[in-house]
Parts: structure tokens; C-alpha cells; sequence
């Protein structure tokens, strides 16, 4: 009997010893694994909710040399000047925070006050410092220096690159971009159609294609980091375009007025 006891107290102990081992491995799995699990499944469900997270910036290839004018027409509206894309002279209508160019074909470009445009980085070192500390401590090993930077990483930033076997470090930089990206919906519902250029002088990031003769949005920085923002469009009613090369000749030719003629 004595043998019989031992048996069956050993086969009663079996499936509480597998099932501490379980507990065992689970909980070690929750230890090195926990986090970026969470961050996994956080960013399939906005996902599931959000399917245009996943896009990310095409690369729009820079424009081909223009032959040089002897005298280049020039747009000037806030301390900075532009090339013009079509001929004549455009109605200007202001605003307290942009301006709106309306040529007499149809094209319309509304330039954002550059005054109004957020130094991101800027903001978030002066008005936050120890806030500031964290953000940084999170991109240590990948720093963000440029404003242009920290929106390239945002842009870039989609669920498919979440993994439950990421680092932590990648899972909470993720998950702070993707969580920025939420708050950009606006930018990237425009038609799907989403781009981003370096172009040495002039680099940032294009929403919309003009071939589609919607409107198209485009948040650009130059050498210094100085954040732009521009909306090309048509008036109501209108039979002009705009057309890429329009708009790759208005960016690429962005400059400061020289102080001399201001």
C-alpha cells in the first residue's frame, strides 16, 4: 500500500510542479518581455482603429537643375522670398497668421507666418527642462537634434515595427512617436498621398499629390531648422493647376529677403 500511496502522491504532484514552471516562465517573460508586449498589442489596436498609421513618407526626388533668369521673379511676404511659378502679379490677401497669393489663373499658395510656426525642440527645452530630460533620456542612444528630425522620426514611426522582442528602450521610443503620430491625423488624412525631401538647403515633408487637383500641404525646415508652412491650392471655380514642378520651384527657392530690400 505504502507503494501504492507514493505513486499516486507523485502523480498528483506532477501537474502542480508543471504548473509552478509555468509561473516561473511567465513571470520571467513579463520581467524582460512585459513592456514591449503591451507597447505590441497598444499599437495593433490603434492600428485596427487608425489603418493610416502605417503609412509612412515616400521619398520625392529633388527637381532638376533650372535654367538660370536674369532676373528671377520674386514672391516676398514675411521677411522671406520665393520664386514665382506663374506669370503676372498675385492678388495678396492677408491674414493675422498667413497670407493668401492669388495668381489670375487660379493657383492659390497660402504662406504661414514663420513668426507662428513652433520651434518644437526649442519650446520643449526652455518651457520644460526637467520634462525635456526625460524625452531625451528616451532617443539617448538615437538622439533627435533638429526639429526636422523629431518630425522625421514621428512621420516615420508605424505599428509593423513593434515586436514583444524589441528592446525596452525601442519600446517606449515607439510607442511615444506612434502616440504623436495620433496626434498628427490631421496632416495625414489629407488623400493618403504623403512625402518627405532633403534637398540640401530646404528639406520636410509633402501631404497631398497635386495630380489629384486637391489641395496639398507641405511643412518645411531649412539649413538653420526654421520651420515653414504651405498650402497650395485653386480657386473655386478656376481651370488652373498646380503642378509638382510649381510647387519644387516655390520650395527650393525659399530664402530670406535681403535685408536691403525689406
Amino acid at each position: 500500500m505504502t507503494g501504492i500511496t507514493e505513486v499516486s502522491e507523485k502523480d498528483s504532484a506532477r501537474p502542480a510542479l508543471i504548473l509552478l514552471i509555468l509561473v516561473i516562465l511567465i513571470a520571467g517573460f513579463s520581467v524582460k518581455f512585459g513592456l514591449q508586449t503591451l507597447t505590441w498589442i497598444e499599437a495593433r489596436l490603434w492600428a485596427s482603429d487608425n489603418p493610416w498609421l502605417a503609412t509612412v513618407p515616400q521619398s520625392l526626388p529633388a527637381p532638376p537643375p533650372t535654367p538660370a533668369q536674369a532676373k528671377p521673379s520674386y514672391i516676398k511676404a514675411f521677411d522671406y522670398e520665393f520664386n514665382s511659378p506663374w506669370p503676372g502679379n498675385p492678388k495678396i490677401v492677408p491674414s493675422v497668421t498667413y497670407v493668401q497669393l492669388r495668381f489670375d489663373n487660379g493657383p492659390v499658395i497660402v504662406f504661414f507666418d514663420p513668426e507662428s510656426q513652433l520651434d518644437t525642440l526649442g519650446s520643449m527645452k526652455s518651457s520644460n527642462p526637467a520634462e525635456y530630460q526625460k524625452f531625451a533620456s528616451v532617443f539617448a542612444d538615437k538622439p533627435l537634434n533638429s526639429n526636422f528630425d523629431l518630425y522625421q522620426a514621428i512621420y516615420t514611426a508605424a505599428p509593423a515595427q513593434f515586436s514583444p522582442w524589441m528592446s525596452t528602450r525601442d519600446a517606449l521610443r515607439g510607442n511615444v512617436l506612434l502616440l504623436w503620430k495620433l496626434s498628427f491625423a490631421f496632416d495625414l488624412l489629407a488623400d493618403g498621398q504623403f512625402y518627405s525631401f532633403d534637398w540640401g538647403k530646404v528639406r520636410g515633408f509633402q501631404f497631398g499629390d497635386p495630380a489629384k487637383q486637391l489641395p496639398v500641404a507641405l511643412r518645411v525646415f531649412n539649413d538653420r531648422d526654421r520651420q515653414f508652412r504651405f498650402m497650395f491650392t485653386v480657386a473655386y471655380g478656376s481651370e488652373g493647376k498646380v503642378t509638382q514642378d510649381d510647387i519644387d520651384g516655390v520650395i527650393e527657392s525659399l530664402q530670406p529677403v535681403p535685408f536691403a530690400d525689406r
